[in-house]
């Protein structure tokens, strides 16, 4: 089989490409801006072929694309003024070029903001989201308008750990820059108590729902799905006593953290919030009904507790 991916270098591509190359035979065709960020493992050489350029360029490179069994689109723009063109555009272009050449399975990257808890389309997501958040909705409903052409696989990632500290060149995850960020101050957290409920998934998990997904064959070659990644739901209290507990520290929360105390924070602070924040402070409760994890597929996880996923991104455990 012949699997595209876009977006390789990425935290999550990176996973999704060691995956495949160990776990499968498959040749792998890799869009990429610069292949110097992305290191590949000894001898896997003559089962990947790069194209190096811009995404945009990509969908008019027609002899690339011929003979594209599967495609895993994860390239996007995380803001600015190319967020639409990118990620949007880009993307649909490619996907109609694929199909056009035979391509019958797409497996394209969204994020579980644009859905409510039961999987549909937030309109709140279209109408308050950031520039990111409204390009992947937007780009969720087209791609799905397409489905009479290829089986349609849409992925929704929740909160991602990823970035493994044995290489260096792996980026870290959004979620996982965070963590570090705030890795010293976690001590801090056991003093309060807070509402609110998420998913939380490592990237290496993605990669194996990943390829058993461009592997499985679909009951129907048309059509779409939706499916939202995350381990299952823990509140935010669980959270915590799991970032305490890893690091040494004992839970301690006994000062809940109202809405008013956090209005507090943010104007002491000067904390400057955009719509989409306020909306996000305002709906705590960001799980969802039917979130997958390995175990849903009867597949194994190299990550199923976040203390996993800290260790692997440099934030050792203690006792």
């Amino acid at each position: 089989m012949r699997i595209l991916i876009t977006g390789a270098s990425g935290c999550v591509g990176q996973y999704i490409i060691e995956e495949l190359l160990a776990e499968t035979g498959h040749d792998l065709v890799l869009l990429l801006r610069d292949r110097n960020r992305l290191p590949l493992p000894d001898g896997s050489g003559s089962r990947v072929e790069i194209i190096e350029g811009d995404l945009r360029d990509a969908a008019h490179n027609t002899s690339a694309l011929r003979d594209v069994d599967v495609a895993i689109l994860l390239a996007t723009a995380w803001g600015g003024d190319d967020t639409f063109d990118i990620t949007v555009k880009a993307n649909l272009a490619l996907a109609d070029n694929l199909t056009a050449q035979g391509c019958r399975r797409i497996l394209y990257f969204a994020t579980a903001s644009v859905l409510t808890s039961e999987g549909e389309l937030s309109r709140d997501a279209h109408e308050l989201g950031t520039d990111y958040i409204r390009a992947k909705w937007t780009l969720v409903r087209e791609l799905e308008s397409r489905a009479d052409t290829a089986h349609v696989i849409g992925l929704f990632p929740t909160l991602v750990v990823g970035g493994r500290l044995r290489q260096p060149s792996r980026p870290l995850s959004h979620f996982a820059k965070l963590i570090k960020q705030v890795a010293g101050w976690m001590w801090i957290g056991r003093f309060f108590s807070a509402p609110g409920r998420f998913h939380v998934i490592h990237a290496g998990d993605i990669a194996i729902m990943v390829r058993f997904l461009a592997e499985r064959e679909p009951a129907q070659h048309d059509g779409w799905e939706r499916i939202v990644l995350g381990n299952p739901a823990r509140t935010v209290n669980q959270l915590s006593a799991e970032l305490c507990r890893h690091i040494g520290r004992t839970a301690r929360q006994r000062i809940p953290l109202s809405p008013r105390l956090a209005d507090f924070f943010i104007r002491v602070f000067r904390i400057q919030l955009s719509p989409w924040d306020r909306y996000c402070m305002d709906h705590p409760d960001q799980s969802y009904a039917d979130a997958k994890c390995p175990a849903s597929f009867g597949l194994d996880a190299v990550a199923p507790e976040l203390a996993d996923g800290l260790a692997d991104i440099g934030i050792p455990g203690r006792p």
